[in-house]
């Protein structure tokens, strides 16, 4: 089969073949890959940088694949699966034509969905989806979204919209781009002007800010809360320091919240994917997509790195 390899740690997957891998019990299935959506935790592992150690190299990256079941239970079945690429020796991932997983690491994919956007929104749309549940949104909230020009972002504003939040404000670096965020009731931009002075002119304060961002906006978007407002970590890719009095947490009786995706119970997993998957197959969400076929992985992997405001997505 035709796959993409990553040989060292650091490098990006560069395109091989391999052999055709088959079942090892009967409880793993074939799947045909489809369409493979890179996330910033494929960049993470090959980097060395997740908590597990450095990848078991040689590996194929792409933790999170569509296809369709080709050997073992449940032959023709179009799913969704998450796999741990890289993490543990022998165990390989999406960026490939055949991949090897257990069945009950496969979701049925709803068929009015296709195999790239059943890809693209699963990892942000359902981290989304969890994150926000824990955050307890209620309708007729407003809601302060940073990053909201990358798909995570992007997913968390059309989220808040669909649970009824009454306002919904995305925050980004580029006003181009914020200008194409879908659902967005304004926007304020990243940069020399306070938040909170920008935030003023489109309603005011917001009972829930959502970050994935942290480093220097930490500090900005918590001064964008209302007393008794809360404040939803998910990242820190701008950073993972910042710094603040605590007297703004007590004067003002904030709440912070973390959650990370990698924490979440398997069978709340798979129920935030059916719920995205649901709203996506009826139109209600989407996120933009790059397309770029197995040969250039590598090119995929650069972009992929760049921050580029759409989904990368591998097809074979």
């Amino acid at each position: 089969m035709k796959a993409a390899v990553i040989d060292k740690v650091g490098a990006a997957p560069h395109a091989t073949s391999l052999d055709d891998p088959s079942p090892a019990t009967e409880t793993q299935v074939v799947v045909q890959v489809e369409a493979t959506a890179l996330n910033s935790i494929d960049l993470h592992v090959a980097e060395g940088h997740h908590r597990a150690g450095p990848p078991k190299v040689p590996y194929v990256p792409g933790f999170e694949v569509v296809g369709t079941i080709v050997a073992g239970p449940d032959q023709g079945l179009r799913v969704h699966a998450t796999v741990p690429a890289g993490l543990a020796p022998g165990v390989n991932g999406g960026l490939a034509e055949l991949l090897v997983t257990e069945r009950a690491a496969c979701i049925p994919v709803p068929d009015g969905l296709d195999s790239v956007p059943a890809a693209a929104i699963g990892a942000v749309g359902a981290g989304a989806d969890l994150s926000l549940r824990k955050a307890d949104l209620q309708a007729g909230e407003s809601v302060l979204v940073l990053g909201a020009t990358g798909p995570f972002g992007a997913s968390f504003v059309q989220l808040a919209k669909l649970a009824g939040a009454k306002r919904v404000i995305a925050a980004g670096r580029n006003p181009e781009r914020l200008a194409q965020v879908r659902d967005a009731d304004g926007v304020v931009v990243l940069g020399d002007q306070p938040l909170s002075e920008q935030l003023a002119a489109l309603g005011g304060p917001v009972e829930l800010v959502v970050d994935p961002l942290w480093g220097p906006w930490g500090v900005q978007a918590l001064a964008c809360l209302q007393p008794g407002g809360r404040y939803l970590n998910v990242g820190a890719a701008a950073g993972d320091e910042t710094g603040f009095r605590v007297e703004m947490l007590r004067s003002a009786q904030l709440t912070l919240i973390g959650f990370s995706g990698t924490t979440a119970k398997p069978a709340d997993a798979f129920a935030a994917y059916n719920r995205i998957a649901a709203l996506a197959a009826a139109g209600s969400f989407e996120l933009p997509t790059a397309t770029y076929p197995l040969a250039e992985a590598a090119q995929a992997w650069e972009a992929q790195a760049s921050s580029p405001g759409k989904k990368i997505v591998v097809v074979p």
